[in-house]
This record gives structure tokens, C-alpha cells and sequence, in this order.
């Protein structure tokens, strides 16, 4: 910590010579090694603590003297080597870390117990209210979950806030801080806002009640023509092109411009919010809106992707906005959509058109909803083969921008898993037992409040077996591979597919990118009814168990989905059994894929050759067609796909021969 001491009456001379006055020279403090001509123009009040001012700073390319010009201060820390550049106002109430930059800026005010954004409660789901979450610093998207999403359990509630208030408390401060390294330039008004290390605030027009986290590994940005207020921005963030933000949460590595808004709602790692309008929402990770005339309402999203156009109702004229609506993990709503609240939709869904009825369909992931002369009608399955669905799995994990060291969002970026995998066992007992019950004279069904084609009801339960075969059989072909790798004999495989108690393994939940078990959440809940977890940090701590938990959690899943499904636990298996099952998943990764295959090489079909070669022959339109969009011999997904088609052949020939071969 600085030593300072009192001003000499040299430095006091020199400083009003230099155009400084102040309430009182008695009030003003400095370092030892103070340099009074790096202070121009300037008047002091209040209590005033300056640091040394020594070297340059690098501004846009050039090297600037730091200090302190044309400013007016009041109970303010300064730093060393910190440049202060003409404050149209005034710094009031700052502590100001070393080698900050702050010029041109109308206003830096804090105020004795501001919260800087904390405790500030967020509206999501329900306008209307109900379902607010506590804003702090180191909120993530599970907690945030929790606290929306968990109303049923009071208790739970009351301890949960509890815990929360703590922190809120601690975010209480006598004075504002801007962190080392940060610059704020070319601003408007910034009032009772914390600016964390190495941020960037330029161009902003008014911040207020917030706090900008930030760290040297992924510095956050907060830039041109930005309105914030009630805030907490996350690590790594940006925000600006005149967007307009209040009552929010903005993750880490999230990304909102392009005269964005926002009005209580909540965004997660890697987000991405430009052009469009949205209320109330809950934006898990990797949650997207890029259009202009897209409006998001009182929903929960997450790995979500908004056509242009989207659009939800959540009034009804009747008791206010009062509906809301779920988006479960990777669904997607098309140009022009419209889903009316009430209503949830599946994983992996794409929603096409506009749909007046109220949607419920949780237990069938990967299905497409398309409305046609205003009747919605559902094909369930039938994004098992979408080459879309195929990028998502890659998509994601190469998309994660968050480099700080803490990683606050908990995220499992698996399309298949256990979560969605008993979502398409459920959801096929059901499509199987309404097939049977449907007359064979009737065409069409009601599920969910949407139409379905009979026949569509087993079409879709067979997709929906590749998809449960290829998982299962796959994940425990993993166990087998790795067992005769090391060696080659049967009773090391059945050594290795042996599983822990599979109960109460069924039930899993998606906790805004966390998959887990819900006897997991369960317990952690009771945990916290209990007092046994009264800390954020235990509460951190034990999801941070749950999400490591979820390799071992997986595999108790397989094991029992694998006995229910084929009638014996891995560990049972026999050579020859496994053998049959092999024949099995060949089948259904063969199906799958070529499916896929079959939807990616549409893209290159005569339809996609419209608008190529403007005003030339075929032939010229055959070259213009592949200089921009290549063929099915170079793409890169395309022949991604078909290198995966052939490794599913390549892999079944090599556990034939590791069969054929055992001791």
C-alpha cells in the first residue's frame, strides 16, 4: 500500500501555477516521488489521494504523459501512472487503480452504498413476475436457473436468497473502483459503476448501477453509443453499436450491438445479441438473435438459434403477460415464426411458421413444427438427419470464446446424451401406443396441440430406435474397444462394463446447460434446506462436483437404458451377444448417416444453383456455382460426413476382428 504524505508548498506553488486549485491543499495527499507538473488545470476537494506520475501511456498509437488535465475531482484515489483528460463534470467518490486511461468523459459519480448492480432482480419468463433472479457477481447460469426455474420448493427459495443476499451485501462500497489497466473514453454519464481490470469502456453514452468484471486474459468491452443501466457485465463480454440494456445479465465472451435491446433478461456464455428486441427471456448459453425485426418474449432458451422475424405472445388481452415459454437445448424457430405462449418446445426442434395453438411436446426431440394454411403440424424425429444438427455437435465446443480462468457456466455440449436420449425412449412409447390406438381409416392425430400423420407416428418411433441404438450399443462398444486395447481377453471387457446401482438414473435434467441427474439437483437442493450448504462458494463448489460427476452419471444411464432396451446389462454380455448387437448399431449409424448425407448433398442440388451466372450460359452457371459454393467432392461437411460413413464400416470390421481373436 502507498505511503502519501502532504503537499510541500513547492508543489503547491508549481500546481496553481499549472492552473490547479483546490477546496483545501491540506486535503490533498500524495506519493513521495510526485511529479507536480503532470497536473494541469485541475481542481481537488475533498479528500484527494494522488500516486506518481512517471511514464507514458499509449493513447491510439501514441505515447501521452500521464497525469492528471483538465479534471475536477472530488474524494477521489488516483493511481500511479494514470492519465485523466478532460472531465467535463467531475470524478466524484472513484478509486482509481494504476495505468488507467480517463479522457473526455462527462461524468464519473459513486455514491456511498451503491450496490454496483448487485441485488438488482431480473423479470424473466413471466412479466408479470414470479420468477426474478438476484443479480451478483458471480452469478452463472445454474444458479440463475435455480432461482427462476425452482419456485416450487419455498424453502429452497428463502435459503437460496439467503445465501445470494450475502453476496449482494458484499457488493455494497463506500466508493466506486476502476480497475488497473482500464480505459474510459469518449463517455457520457457513468454513475455507481464498478470497471473491473483492463476494460474497455469507449463511447459509451450512460452507465449506471452496474458492474464491468473483467481480467487481463479476456478483457470486457463496453463501446460505442451503449445505454446501460441496472447491469452486470461478465468477463470477456461486448457490448455496443448503440445498444440499449436494462435490468440484464451479460455472460461471459456474450456479444450484443447493433442497436440491440434488452429489458430484464439474462444472456450466458457466448450469446450473441444484435439487431433485435427481447423481454424477459432467459438466454442460456450460446443463445442467438441476429435479425432486426426479431422480438424474444418471456422465454428460456439455451444453444437457440432466432430465425429473422421470431416472435412470441405471451398476453392474451386476459390477465396480462403472464405466459412463458420453453425452448428446450438447440431448438431453432425459422424466418417469420410465431409460437404462442403457453407453450415448450423440444430439444433439438425447428419451428416453422406461424403457430396460433399452444405447443407441448417435451418428449420429442428432434422434430420439425410447420404451420400451413394455419394448421400446425408435426414430423417428429426428423432432425435426427439434418446436416444442421450434425454442425451443432462440433459447432459449439469450437465456439467457446470465455478465456478468463474462471469458467462460471457449467456447460455439457453433448447432443446425445442421457437427457435426450430417454427424452426419445419416452417420447417413442408414446408415438408406438398412439399409433396402436389410432384407427388405421384416420389420417391424421392431435399430439401436443399439433397435427400428426399417423403413419409419422412409427416412422418416427423407428428414427428414434437408430438414434437410441447407435447411442447405446455405441457408448458401450467405447467400453469394449478400450477393454481389449489393453487386453484381449472377454473377462476384461466385462470387467469394464460393469456399472454402478442404476437407480434413480432415469430422470435427468438440463440445467441451463448443465446435464445431470436429478437425484443430483435433488440432494443438492435438501443440502441447502438443511443449512449444510449456507456459503456461495459451497454452492459452487457442489455443481462443480455435479458437473464432473457427469462421465460416471452417463454410464450408470447406459447400463440401465441398455438392459431395458436389449433385455441384459453389459456386463452380461456375451461374444456372441455382442456380436448381434454390433450387426445392430451398424445399422443404425449407417441409416443415420447416410440420411444426413442424403440432406447435406440437397444443398448442391439444381435448386441451389438459382441466381449463379447472371446472364451467361449453363455452362458458365455450372463454373460460377462452383467457384463460390464448390461440389460434394469439396465441400468440407460433405465430405466430413462421408469420411464418417466410412469410419462406421472401417470400426465394425475392426471389433469383428478383435472378436474373432479373443482369449
Amino acid at each position: 500500500m502507498a505511503e502519501y504524505r502532504v503537499l510541500t508548498k513547492a508543489e503547491i506553488a508549481a500546481l496553481e501555477q499549472n492552473g490547479c486549485s483546490a477546496e483545501s491543499w491540506d486535503a490533498v495527499q500524495v506519493v513521495g516521488n510526485f511529479d507536480p507538473t503532470r497536473v494541469v488545470n485541475s481542481h481537488f476537494s475533498g479528500e484527494t489521494l494522488l500516486g506518481a506520475f512517471t511514464e507514458k501511456i499509449n493513447v491510439d498509437g501514441i505515447d501521452r504523459a500521464c497525469g492528471i488535465y483538465n479534471a475536477r475531482l472530488h474524494e477521489c484515489v488516483v493511481g500511479d501512472n494514470v492519465l485523466i483528460d478532460r472531465i467535463g463534470s467531475a470524478i466524484i467518490n472513484y478509486h482509481i487503480e494504476d495505468n488507467v486511461i480517463i479522457e473526455d468523459v462527462f461524468m464519473l459519480r459513486a455514491e456511498s452504498g451503491a450496490q454496483f448492480g448487485a441485488g438488482v432482480r431480473v423479470s424473466v419468463l413471466n412479466e408479470a413476475g414470479g420468477r426474478e433472479v438476484i443479480l451478483f457477481d458471480d452469478l452463472n447460469a445454474q444458479i440463475a436457473y435455480m432461482q427462476a426455474l425452482f419456485r416450487h420448493d419455498e424453502q429452497f427459495q428463502e435459503k437460496l436468497e439467503s445465501i445470494i443476499l450475502q453476496n449482494v451485501d458484499a457488493a455494497q462500497h463506500a466508493y466506486g473502483v476502476i480497475r488497473r489497466g482500464a480505459a474510459v473514453r469518449n463517455c457520457g454519464s457513468i454513475r455507481n459503476v464498478h470497471i473491473g481490470e483492463d476494460a474497455q469502456v469507449i463511447g459509451a453514452v450512460e452507465l449506471s448501477n452496474g458492474t464491468l468484471l473483467s481480467c487481463p486474459e479476456h478483457p470486457s468491452v463496453i463501446g460505442a453509443g451503449a445505454t446501460v443501466h441496472n447491469f452486470i457485465i461478465a468477463e470477456g463480454a461486448h457490448v455496443d453499436g448503440g445498444a440499449t440494456l436494462e435490468n440484464v445479465y451479460v455472460g461471459q465472451a456474450t456479444r450484443i450491438g447493433n442497436q440491440f435491446t434488452a429489458e430484464n433478461a439474462l444472456f450466458f456464455a457466448n450469446c450473441e445479441g444484435f439487431n433485435s428486441e427481447v423481454n424477459s427471456i432467459f438466454a442460456g448459453p450460446y443463445s442467438v438473435t441476429h435479425h432486426k425485426s426479431t422480438l424474444l418474449i418471456a422465454s428460456l432458451f439455451s444453444f437457440y438459434n432466432a430465425g429473422s422475424g421470431s416472435n412470441q405472445s405471451n398476453h392474451m388481452y386476459k390477465l396480462g403477460p403472464v405466459h412463458q415459454g420453453i425452448f428446450e437445448r438447440g431448438s431453432k424457430t425459422g424466418s417469420f415464426s410465431y409460437v404462442l405462449l403457453e407453450s415448450h418446445v423440444p430439444a433439438f426442434a425447428t419451428i416453422i411458421g406461424k403457430h396460433l395453438t399452444n405447443i407441448d411436446a417435451p418428449n420429442l426431440p428432434f422434430s420439425y413444427f410447420v404451420e400451413k394454411a394455419g394448421v400446425s403440424y408435426l414430423t417428429p424425429a426428423i432432425n435426427l438427419f439434418s446436416v444442421g444438427t450434425t454442425r451443432d455437435e462440433t459447432k459449439w465446443p469450437a465456439r467457446d470464446r470465455r478465456r478468463a480462468n474462471n469458467k462460471r457456466d457449467f456447460i455439457n455440449f453433448d447432443v446425445f446424451s442421457p437427457y435426450t436420449i430417454e427424452k426419445m425412449r419416452r417420447g417413442r412409447a408414446e408415438l408406438l401406443k398412439l399409433y396402436q390406438e389410432t384407427p388405421r381409416e384416420k389420417n391424421m392425430i392431435v399430439y401436443g396441440g399439433v397435427q400428426v400423420k399417423r403413419l409419422m407416428l412409427r416412422k418416427g418411433a423407428k428414427y428414434y430406435s437408430f438414434a437410441i441404438d447407435r447411442y447405446l450399443i455405441g457408448k458401450v462398444m467405447d467400453r469394449v474397444e478400450q477393454a481389449l486395447d489393453a487386453d484381449a481377453s472377454w473377462d476384461a471387457v466385462k470387467k469394464n462394463l460393469t456399472a454402478a446401482d442404476g437407480e434413480n438414473v432415469s430422470e435427468w435434467l438440463d440445467i441451463s446447460g448443465l446435464l445431470t441427474l436429478k437425484s443430483r439437483i435433488d440432494a443438492l437442493l435438501q443440502r441447502v434446506k438443511d443449512g449444510r450448504m449456507a456459503s456461495l462458494s459451497d454452492l459452487m463448489a457442489e455443481l462443480s462436483a455435479i458437473y464432473e460427476s457427469y462421465a460416471d452419471d452417463e454410464w450408470r444411464y447406459v447400463a440401465y437404458a441398455f438392459k431395458s432396451e436389449y433385455g441384459m446389462a453389459p456386463a452380461d454380455l456375451t461374444p456372441e451377444d455382442f456380436a448381434g448387437l454390433l450387426q445392430k448399431w451398424l445399422n443404425a449409424a449407417n441409416s443415420i448417416a447416410s440420411l444426413t448425407l442424403d440432406d447435406a448433398e440437397k444443398e448442391f442440388a439444381d435448386f441451389a444453383r438459382i441466381g449463379f451466372g447472371l446472364g451467361f450460359d449453363e455452362e458458365d452457371r455450372q463454373r460460377d456455382f462452383l467457384a463460390v459454393r464448390g461440389s460434394t467432392e469439396t465441400n468440407a461437411v460433405v465430405q466430413k460426413l462421408r469420411r464418417g460413413k466410412d469410419a462406421i464400416q472401417r470400426r465394425a470390421q475392426k471389433m469383428e476382428q478383435k472378436l474373432a481373436t479373443l482369449k
